[in-house]
């Protein structure tokens, strides 16, 4: 098997896992968000858990990519440990963008629309998508180490 290959099955295979972890976490969750009272015996607010979220993301997503900002090319490297560097690389900025798909989630889980859910799946699909690893994304994330020694 080619090495972009399975760069590329890993990225399918986790957003795919990634994806389902999340759905199964926050269905799992979700009748027990629906026992929480909220003020006067009504059905809770979910603007608080909302912004939890969104500041979830924001910290984790800001985390994974200063870490990721350490992973660079080294032309050096032998090639599968530049591989390897490359495909850590790729999981940080996927678990990153594929966390941009839990708030549609959670909406799903407020007001059981499955309209949400389509969105989330389609959100989930469509960054899988745009940040589908390819040979020549591959090689300018190489050379981009030799642009950083030549400044």
């Amino acid at each position: 098997m080619k090495p972009i290959r399975l760069t590329q099955l890993l990225h399918l295979a986790q957003y795919l896992l990634q994806s389902l972890m999340m759905a199964g976490l926050v269905l799992w969750a979700q009748p027990n968000l629906r026992r929480i009272p909220g003020p006067g015996g009504q059905a809770p607010a979910l603007g608080p858990y909302a912004l939890l979220a969104f500041l979830l993301i924001l910290m984790v997503g800001s985390s994974l990519y200063t870490l990721s900002r350490y992973l660079r090319p080294e032309l050096r490297r032998p090639i599968r440990e530049n591989r390897r560097v490359y495909r850590s690389r790729q999981l940080l900025h996927n678990s990153l963008l594929d966390l941009l798909a839990l708030p549609p989630l959670l909406l799903y889980a407020a007001s059981g629309d499955p309209m949400h859910l389509l969105y989330f799946a389609l959100l989930s699909a469509g960054l899988a998508a745009i940040s589908w690893p390819t040979q020549h994304r591959y090689q300018r994330w190489l050379l981009s180490a030799e642009r950083r020694r030549l400044r």
